[in-house]
């Protein structure tokens, strides 16, 4: 009779454990589908950004002058000064155009820049010898040149 329920037991903390063991599996299965769906949506999210973003700035303007704002956004101007061949005369002017941050500067294309050197009075042709957009480009993603560094450390202005 002892050994019948120890075997029963036996067989029954078996089953329990073999039950607990497909459900911890079936949860973490859940779980890992559960991440890899909100993977996708963000990625997806993520992708729809870009396109809604790309296509906002797909059209160059009929006259070829890039976006303009009629003041810096809410955080602040950028110091466009840390764009190599950008002093504090050409900052001005371009404030003044409505230019006040690096992402601006780094979606010009083509047509846009060309529009921007004949627009600079004393200035036409500096924004391609240059390199605004290259450089723009890498500071509004956060990043940093050469040239930012010295200005960062200020040594230029």
């Amino acid at each position: 009779s002892a050994t019948v329920a120890k075997g029963a037991a036996t067989k029954s903390a078996t089953a329990a454990k073999g039950a607990a063991t497909k459900s911890a599996s079936a949860a973490k299965g859940a779980a890992t589908k559960s991440a890899t769906a909100a993977k996708g949506a963000a990625g997806k999210a993520k992708a729809a950004t870009k396109s809604a973003a790309k296509s906002a700035t797909a059209a160059v303007s009929d006259d070829n002058k890039p976006e303009m704002l009629t003041a810096a956004r809410s955080g602040g101007a950028d110091n466009l000064k840390m764009i190599k061949g950008v002093g504090p005369k050409l900052e001005g002017m371009l404030n003044k155009m409505g230019v006040y941050h690096f992402d601006q500067v780094a979606g010009w294309r083509k047509k846009e820049v060309e529009w921007v050197n004949a627009n600079l009075e004393g200035f036409k042709g500096r924004a391609e010898r240059d390199e605004w957009v290259k450089q723009a480009r890498i500071l509004a993603k956060g990043g940093t040149t050469e040239f930012a560094s010295k200005v960062k450390k200020g040594g230029v202005y």
